[in-house]
């Protein structure tokens, strides 16, 4: 097991495996380094495979602080620093893929070299100008109901949001998902949720693969549209899979990946 010591001291706790050009996964809502077991060993077969348990999740060190979007992209950058990594091809799910976004925001592309954007929305809610949030018609109304849940009965909330990730959840994403303390867990949902992505699509300057489940609550069209609006960058949407498209469908995921990490070092 290995940890970083965090600039605030918080542990962080990453997986280093295999070796050669690095991809760096970054996960979702309370999921772990874990939920990438389909990815690790078939991937780092011929690259350096990085996983993270964000702050405040899995094995990493429980804290009320640091739970912003730019917070866990700071704590990446210094993953990355520590890591000496370069030529990164960046993997982020769902909220990972804020995370990603705002690193780059932040910390520009100097150690990244392209972008996997898994399954998410840039915007979470409905409106006039956008036709793709989350299950096609989400309020924030709607999701402040979520957020009731998560603090009323976590167990509950817990098991039905996992349900709506996976296709079929493993029996053990529930006791990783349940090491997230409840605030950090409703903390982190709020944060994703209230960040509209699209004025930041504009500063992606680093190559872009959309990757969507055609059965997932995200619908699967805002690949096409964010492609549209991204330079230098395409989509891909697995047939087969929901909104965890690298669970759902493992082999047809990695060989998107692979094929895009290989395509944007050639």
């Amino acid at each position: 097991m290995s940890y970083l010591e965090l600039r605030d001291g918080v542990p962080l706790y990453f997986e280093d495996h295999g070796a050669g050009p690095p991809i760096a996964l970054v996960p979702g809502w309370t999921l772990t380094t874990r939920s990438w077991e389909r990815q690790i060993d078939d991937l780092s077969r011929d690259h350096r495979v990085v996983t993270l348990d964000l702050r405040g999740a899995g094995n990493s060190g429980k804290t009320p602080e640091g739970h912003s979007l730019s917070g866990y992209a700071d704590d990446l950058a210094e993953l990355f620093r520590e890591l000496d990594l370069d030529d990164v091809v960046l993997v982020g799910f769902a909220m990972g893929v804020s995370v990603a976004v705002h690193y780059l925001a932040a910390h520009g592309r100097d150690r990244v070299s392209g972008l996997v954007w898994v399954d998410h929305s840039p915007r979470f809610y409905s409106s006039l100008d956008w036709p793709y949030p989350l299950f096609g018609d989400l309020t924030p109304q709607r999701f402040d109901e979520t957020l009731r849940a998560l603090w009323h009965d976590r167990r509950a909330a817990t098991r039905e949001l996992l349900d709506v990730m996976f296709q079929g959840p493993a029996s053990w994403m529930y006791g990783e998902s349940m090491k997230t303390p409840t605030e950090v867990a409703a903390a982190m949902l709020a944060a994703v949720a209230a960040t509209d992505l699209r004025p930041f699509l504009p500063q992606l300057d680093v190559p872009v693969l959309f990757v969507n489940g055609r059965r997932s609550v995200v619908p699967f069209e805002v690949g096409a549209w964010l492609a549209q609006q991204v330079p230098n960058s395409r989509s891909v949407v697995l047939d087969e899979a929901g909104h965890g498209p690298f669970w759902d469908d493992a082999a047809g995921f990695n060989e998107a990946v692979r094929e895009f990490a290989r395509a944007v070092r050639a």
